[in-house]
């Protein structure tokens, strides 16, 4: 076996070693140095197989060449995917330096265009477009970023208030310390100024015209998706209130293990048409009066069955949610939310003030369509009690409100208002006020939901 070919099965099984890496990485807790080492060898992973694939001649210059790219594509990609996240991000900053009311109104468009500019420039790393810029580009975003990440972790040691509680770089889908930032910032320098160094030794693999070409319409896309993710919810949700994730909090613990057990009652029903016999469970699903006449002769029959629920050490699609908190008035609400057995809508509203109305009608609908069956449904919102009054005035909102951190909802889900379905504390879905489904289809919602739990 030659030594190419040799090469080239080692490449696979370190991209296979990536894909094991990456398949684990959500099971590991954020902020901790082991999720920091476990990115960095994914990605190492990562460039190291495509390096022995595709390009053998090189191996450490073009692992340092992928490795550059593959981190400015997650972290531009990211940022693209939610650019709401990356807009909080830039007034956190803004505020930390006391410059919000200058720049505060700009931050979405510079999230965009830092989005933008990583992806372009990691692309352009991953597939050899303008070597010598693209490397530029890099390294220019690492001498930007390690002074102020050294700055916001001194300071923080220093004065022991933390300005910004984490770097955003790469959005929610990994939250570091400044600390963690600033070695993070560190250890990738490296592979970016080998790779601008050495970048005479990357030919290009297509002319400057077809490369701007691709780079154009590499720039439509990606702010497309910025577009998309604004209009509608982030493609992919790297927040920890996904659909699909159960919340489970401490204090609800007791309730919600008593809500984790699913009532039965059977009894026997006679048919008037063939006088037969059958047992129908009268609680989940009673039979037909007019066919069917209950049999009182007969007892009926209790059967409780444990649901299988998560518990709190699991963490793969739970949810702690020992920090939130739903008020309404002086009462904790929280509980009452997260342990409903039925389902539970939240109308979420970070900041009444800046909600967008357009829909409202829409959202309106849906509490009437609620209230018709009986399902819990609040409004979420960090607003006062007098703008909450006239919002409910001026727009029909007449459901009633629970009061929570606006940082909590914003981090729900990305949309002011936006709307939540729970149930026994699963995230159903989740849906921008774009698309507010209408009656008809919420039936269809909560019969799949239904057949699936």
């Amino acid at each position: 076996m030659d030594k190419r070919r040799i090469l080239f099965f080692i490449g696979l099984i370190a991209m296979f070693a990536a894909l094991s890496l990456f398949a684990n990485f959500g099971t590991f807790e954020d902020a901790s140095w082991t999720k920091l080492w476990m990115l960095v060898a994914m990605i190492f992973s990562a460039s190291a197989g495509l390096a022995l694939v595709f390009n053998p001649e090189q191996i450490w210059l073009n692992i340092c060449r992928y490795f550059s790219g593959i981190l400015f594509v997650f972290s531009g990609f990211v940022k693209a995917d939610d650019p709401l996240g990356s807009k909080y991000k830039f007034i956190d900053y803004f505020e930390a330096w006391g410059i919000d009311d200058i720049f505060a109104p700009m931050a979405l468009t510079l999230g965009i265009i830092l989005s933008t500019i990583e992806l372009l420039v990691g692309l352009a790393l991953l597939f050899k477009l303008f070597p010598k810029w693209s490397s530029l580009g890099a390294l220019i975003f690492m001498v930007i970023f390690i002074p102020i990440t050294l700055y916001l972790a001194l300071q923080q040691n220093i004065s022991g208030k933390e300005l910004v509680h984490d770097c955003g770089c790469f959005g929610d889908a990994l939250v570091l310390t400044n600390w963690q930032t600033f070695v993070k910032n560190l250890v990738i320098l490296i592979p970016i100024v080998l790779t601008f160094i050495f970048h005479k030794r990357f030919t290009d693999l297509i002319s400057n015209k077809k490369s701007i070409v691709i780079l154009s319409v590499l720039t439509v896309m990606i702010v497309g998706l910025s577009i998309h993710a604004l209009r509608h919810l982030p493609p992919i949700d790297f927040r920890p209130y996904k659909v699909g994730v159960t919340l489970l909090g401490e204090k609800c613990s007791d309730i919600q293990q008593a809500s984790n057990v699913k009532t039965y009652q059977y009894a026997d029903f006679k048919n008037l048409q063939t006088g037969e016999h059958q047992e129908f469970d009268i609680v989940n699903n009673y039979p037909d009066y007019t066919i069917w006449e209950y049999n009182p002769d007969v007892p009926i029959r209790i059967v409780e069955e444990k649901l299988d629920v998560p518990q709190n050490d699991s963490l793969q699609n739970t949810y702690i949610v020992d920090n939130m908190m739903f008020m309404i008035g002086s009462d904790d609400a929280t509980c009452d939310i997260i342990t409903d057995t039925s389902y539970v809508f939240l109308a979420i509203h970070y900041d009444l003030n800046q909600s967008n109305p357009k829909n409202q009608s829409k959202v309106n609908a849906v509490y009437d369509w609620a209230q018709q069956k009986g399902f819990a449904f609040y409004g979420a919102t960090s607003s006062l009690e007098d703008v909450i009054a006239k919002y409910s005035e001026d727009y029909g909102a007449m459901y009633s409100y629970v009061s929570a951190d606006d940082i909590l909802l914003k981090t729900i889900v990305r949309s002011n208002p936006g709307l939540v379905l729970l149930k026994n504390g699963k995230i159903i879905e989740k849906w921008h006020h774009n698309d507010i489904p209408s009656a008809e289809e919420f039936e269809r919602i909560c019969k799949q939901s239904i057949h699936k739990n």
